[in-house]
């Protein structure tokens, strides 16, 4: 897997920019390729970017290399009156740096390297907040695989269609501070299932079958459905949350999280987190190898 794209994994950063965009012009396949190579010229050597694809716009790109469970992101519904909305584009680059200055150089580059063939649907700045927590003052990330587990959790393993690329998903998430916030510490504490001043993960009858940690503790027959998160918080005087981004060897450990979140499982029961966070985008990209993103883009 020595393949992958390096900055999947780059955990040293603190500014980071993701932005996702829509091909307004597929009737020049060449055009693409050549916006795309021009898009991923760096700007800076301290910035580092992460590419990943649509369905369809990596099999037109792509077409030999077809990963089994690339798919478009269709909207959920839950049972107990929460969704999750898609808002699948076709293109999404992931900027990450320690100046944000050098981000939005490579930004803005990229946006003006695409400008003939593709759109702008979403684009978000990101920021590490205090000790890595999320805005709710919760370490973010706690559960994420360690050393070697989390290339087994994030990458296509070899022997398979695409082996070194990862399953991508983007989800960005508005959060209501105002409400969370007015809650005492410790509710808070059985919404997320984890202690708040140091992240530590409620046992026994303390650990709601509600909470988030519980909801999102996936196992499948027998296996812990792991993935790497590499989310992000945003705000301004406006809008404040949670910009969820994960990498998978597998999309279906990410379905069984958001299903269980939602509350499609046997047992009916719902992540109280979405009584205090909301869903707005959703969608799913292939982050090839470099090897197959060189071929792709030739």
């Amino acid at each position: 897997m020595s393949n992958y794209q390096k900055a999947i994994f780059n955990e040293t950063t603190n500014t980071f920019n993701v932005t996702e965009f829509t091909i307004t012009d597929w009737s020049n396949v060449q055009e693409l390729k050549t916006s795309i190579k021009k898009a991923l010229e760096k700007t800076s050597n301290d910035i580092d970017i992460v590419v990943s694809f649509g369905k369809k716009l990596w099999e037109t790109l792509n077409p030999a290399i077809k990963p089994a469970q690339l798919k478009d992101f269709a909207t959920l519904q839950g049972k107990n009156g929460y969704s999750m909305p898609a808002t699948q584009t076709d293109l999404y680059f992931r900027i990450i740096g320690n100046d944000t200055a050098l981000v939005l150089d490579q930004t803005i580059h990229i946006q003006e390297a695409v400008a003939k063939v593709a759109e702008v649907a979403i684009s978000e700045n990101g920021f590490i907040y205090k000790d890595h927590r999320d805005l709710t003052g919760f370490v973010d990330g706690s559960a994420n695989p360690k050393e070697e587990k989390k290339y087994l959790a994030a990458l296509i393993a070899d022997g398979e269609i695409g082996a070194g690329g990862s399953y991508v998903f983007h989800q960005k998430w508005i959060h209501n501070l105002a409400k969370f916030n007015d809650l005492p510490q410790a509710v808070q504490e059985k919404i997320i299932g984890r202690t708040k001043p140091d992240s530590i993960e409620l046992e026994g009858d303390d650990m709601p079958k509600d909470s988030h940690v519980s909801r999102t503790d996936a196992k499948h027959d027998g296996v812990a459905m792991k993935i790497w998160r590499r989310s992000f918080p945003y705000g301004n005087a406006k809008e404040r949350g949670l910009f969820f981004i994960s990498y998978a060897c597998d999309p279906f450990r990410v379905d069984i999280q958001l299903d269980r979140m939602l509350g499609n499982t046997e047992d009916g029961v719902s992540d109280q987190i979405m009584n205090y966070s909301e869903a707005v985008t959703g969608g799913y990209s292939f982050a090839p190898s470099v090897e197959d993103l060189t071929t792709a883009l030739q």
